[in-house]
């Protein structure tokens, strides 16, 4: 029995109309997908090789996904997904939602989970996977560089699986908005914590890669601290990273309160 999506419009709407799955769709009709990126204690990412007796992009490497079928959400597609081709349980309520886009005619959904996954443990389908590794995002640019990584995907995550790689790292940071200073475009926008960037880096927004300093209350220059967690904003190609002193924990909760003062602008999630 085939597969039933719901019908998209140009902008990712439900129209309230469905279609059985179908490998060439008119113009103008979309459907809905969802990808998962799950990356393990060490900052590597778990990417599968997909078998060539697929119909689409046969024999290339790709993180999990797959269509949302209808009466799904597309947290619940990854969840079956991941399950069916790779033999993996995912907690939903981990799931961080990371991106959303078009490409060709699917909406997608783009997740991102932290998950320490024994690769002895995956049992691949066989007619959907044939090979799975743990890879760096030096080692994905590779694959991606030789066409060999599923076109659409990569590119649109690179920069914030670049930023997740700091996390557990010491950072050094230069401050250009110290702990009570005013922002240089807003006036009476005053900064309650430190704020600085990473020299030497380039963002997604083509900036130096930004980090907020929680846990000091002086001004400050320089600092040098541990990243714990990012802040990835959704509707921009822009992340922040959160130093800590070493041995200073902080949760969401948390992260959330002390960087309000200039996050509740924007849809954010934040990563751990």
């Amino acid at each position: 029995m085939k597969e039933i999506w719901d019908i998209l419009d140009e902008n990712g709407n439900r129209t309230g109309k469905s279609m059985e799955k179908e490998y060439s769709i008119k113009p103008g009709i979309y459907h809905q997908g969802a990808d998962i990126w799950i990356i393990n204690s060490d900052n590597k990412i778990l990417i599968q090789k997909r078998s060539p007796r697929k119909k689409l992009s046969p024999g290339v490497w790709a993180m999990t996904g797959g269509s949302v079928i209808k009466g799904e959400t597309s947290k619940e597609t990854i969840k079956r997904e991941t399950k069916e081709e790779l033999n993996i349980d995912l907690e939903i309520e981990n799931m961080n939602l990371i991106k959303k886009y078009r490409t060709g005619n699917v909406w997608l959904d783009v997740y991102m989970i932290r998950k320490d996954i024994n690769l002895d443990d995956v049992v691949m389908q066989e007619d959907e996977v044939v090979e799975v590794k743990w890879a760096s995002c030096e080692e994905i640019d590779e694959i991606y560089k030789n066409n060999q990584f599923i076109e659409n995907r990569w590119e649109f995550v690179r920069n914030i699986m670049r930023s997740i790689q700091y996390i557990g790292k010491s950072v050094e940071v230069k401050i250009d908005r110290p702990l009570g200073s005013e922002h240089p475009k807003y006036p009476g926008h005053i900064y309650p914590i430190n704020y600085g960037f990473v020299p030497n880096t380039i963002s997604g927004d083509g900036e130096e890669l930004d980090c907020y300093i929680l846990g000091e209350n002086v001004p400050l220059k320089t600092y040098q601290g541990k990243c714990i967690s990012v802040i990835h904003r959704l509707e921009e190609d822009d992340d922040k990273l959160i130093i800590v002193p070493e041995g200073k924990q902080y949760n969401t909760k948390q992260i959330k309160e002390l960087t309000n003062f200039q996050e509740k602008y924007y849809k954010n999630t934040i990563i751990m």
